[in-house]
């Protein structure tokens, strides 16, 4: 028994390792905004409110379609009574007690002054707005999930340059023993070096404390099991980007924005709107079919005890009196309407042209810092090379050797800040298009 439960708790034992270990997945943005279209609660409400809309369509529709009203009644009589007109002499006169009524009519529209066609085509500009927005809150949210993967890449990557420098910061503090223990190095040497080597394993777990909070908010979004880290594909930093001209990038914007397509849709939803108040000040044509049979006979007295049968086919129309002063208003309401979505059209044109200029200069600026940055790391590099030689060679102080080595650190984490920041105006630019 004791072999059974030693062998037992052995094969459990990795088993609550492998668990206790976090699932690791590596994604690129493709993937995680396949992710979000699936998983983010914004766009699922986005689109669950489009097929509301759409069906609006279906229900405008109805309008085409004949209005077919059948109607059957059976009734208990009782008897007729007659009498003068002064109501004297009067008298009962026996009825058929069973009464019967069916009635069919049937009646379609054929000019309604197009009420019936513009009230379907609003509902269509309707449904568009709505699938404009569901691409709208994709463009939204794919935007803010760019930003926690970039921010989770530059992270990582920062955690690395960190972990590097602290096992670099290590290894001197290891050789400055060695230095001490032959008289070369003083204690206190060794002790700001130390300070250094805490600095940074701070500034790690800073670090570490990002990470996990720009992991959390894309597995929450995403929807992905607790515990999994998201490992940023490390080839997005050789992401090869398309250069744009400032006024290509308003033409594609044009194109393609969801907002200035909503807001387009808005106004020509306004003047259809116009339109279907104009259609009150005309009258509605339809043809009309019926057929009515009714039991006893009652217009006869007595009454006879036989059902009748009438149909009849024609053309009705109708006209509403008071819609000569009441429509006005609504004809004044919708123009005022329509003239607010053309001024927030505009507005909102102007906004994106500044939105546009800003990130387009933005991105030609990442470039810039880039180079920057680039030659102040090979400097920095370079300066710390020398410098630890000429220490190991004692023509420098341990001060000027810890100087270099700060130097050298900030200047590979401005490196990596820089490339990230390339990539994240490429896709800035991305979005204000509406092409993310």
């Amino acid at each position: 028994m004791k072999v059974f439960f030693i062998t037992l708790l052995s094969s459990l034992i990795p088993t609550f390792s492998l668990q206790a270990q976090p699932l690791e997945r590596m994604m690129g943005l493709d993937e995680i905004f396949q992710l979000a279209d699936s998983s983010s609660l914004s766009i699922k409400s986005a689109r669950d409110e489009a097929k509301s809309v759409e069906a609006n369509v279906k229900v405008a529709k109805n309008g085409l379609l004949p209005d077919i009203n059948f109607s059957a009644s059976a009734t208990y009589n009782g008897n007729a009574w007659m009498s003068d007109r002064d109501f004297s002499n009067g008298q009962s006169l026996p009825s058929p007690h069973f009464g019967n009524n069916f009635a069919l009519e049937v009646r379609q529209i054929v000019y309604s002054g197009g009420a019936v066609s513009h009230g379907i085509r609003g509902a269509e500009l309707q449904a568009d707005i709505a699938i404009l927005n569901v691409t709208d809150k994709r463009q939204n949210v794919r935007f803010l999930l760019t930003g926690y993967y970039l921010n989770l890449y530059k992270f990582r990557n920062l955690e690395r340059v960190y972990n590097k420098n602290i096992a670099r910061a290590k290894q001197v503090i290891k050789d400055m023993r060695a230095r001490e223990e032959q008289g070369i190095v003083l204690h206190n040497d060794i002790t700001r070096y130390e300070v250094l080597l805490q600095n940074l394993l701070y500034r790690l777990t800073e670090l570490k404390s990002q990470i996990d909070v720009f992991n959390n908010q894309l597995v929450t979004t995403l929807n992905l099991p607790d515990g999994t880290q998201i490992m940023p594909d490390t080839t997005l930093i050789n992401l090869s980007t398309a250069e744009y001209s400032e006024s290509e990038l308003r033409d594609r914007a044009n194109t393609y924005s969801p907002r200035l397509k909503i807001a387009r849709t808005s106004i020509e939803l306004g003047r259809n709107q116009e339109k279907l108040a104009r259609s009150g000040l005309l009258p509605k044509i339809s043809i009309i079919a019926g057929d009515h049979l009714t039991g006893p006979i009652t217009v006869e007295l007595p009454p006879i005890n036989k059902n009748i049968n009438n149909w009849y086919f024609g053309v009705g129309v109708a006209y509403n009196i008071g819609n000569i002063y009441k429509s006005q208003r609504d004809i004044t309401r919708s123009r005022l309407n329509t003239s607010a979505s053309e001024a927030k059209y505009a507005e909102l044109q102007e906004h994106l042209e500044l939105e546009i200029h800003q990130a387009y200069v933005n991105y030609q600026n990442a470039f810039e810092l880039l180079h920057t940055q680039e030659k102040s790391l090979q400097l920095a590099t370079e300066n710390y090379t020398v410098t630890e030689n000429r220490y190991n060679n004692d023509l420098v102080l341990l001060i000027d050797l810890l100087d270099a080595d700060n130097i050298r650190l900030d200047a590979e984490v401005q490196y990596v800040n820089a490339r990230i920041n390339i990539i994240y105006n490429y896709y800035r630019l991305m979005y204000v298009t509406g092409t993310l």
